[in-house]
């Protein structure tokens, strides 16, 4: 079942971050999109816990969620987020257009070398 709206409140600070990505749309609230791909929104699991599922290249991936969210898991959210999108790679706050290519993430490229 979807978490309902009510119960991301304290989820305020993350959702501003991410809706300030390049090419991310959130569609609604806390249901968000990258590229016109799906990448994370929010469910409500057995005994009230809340979770956030990120998509990344292998599927969906759960994501426990207490509440109130911790700074520590806020941050933990964010660095799986940043890490596991599926257009590619967010780093310090931008989504790269493409997985793929050299373009796909300036830093793998000079990373590389």
């Amino acid at each position: 079942m979807r978490c309902p709206p009510e119960l991301l409140d304290d989820l305020a600070d993350v959702f501003e971050t991410v809706r300030g990505w390049d090419g991310v749309v959130e569609k609604k609230l806390g249901v968000f999109y990258a590229r016109r791909l799906p990448f994370l929104h929010f469910h409500l699991a057995e005994g009230g816990r809340r979770r956030a599922d990120i998509k990344s290249r292998a599927g969906w991936l759960p994501f426990d969620l207490p509440r109130p969210i911790s700074s520590t898991r806020r941050r933990q959210l964010l660095r799986a987020l940043k890490t596991t999108t599926p257009t590619g790679c967010a780093r310090r706050g931008v989504i790269a257009a493409s997985r793929t290519g050299p373009a796909a993430c300036a830093w793998r490229a000079r990373a590389a070398g």
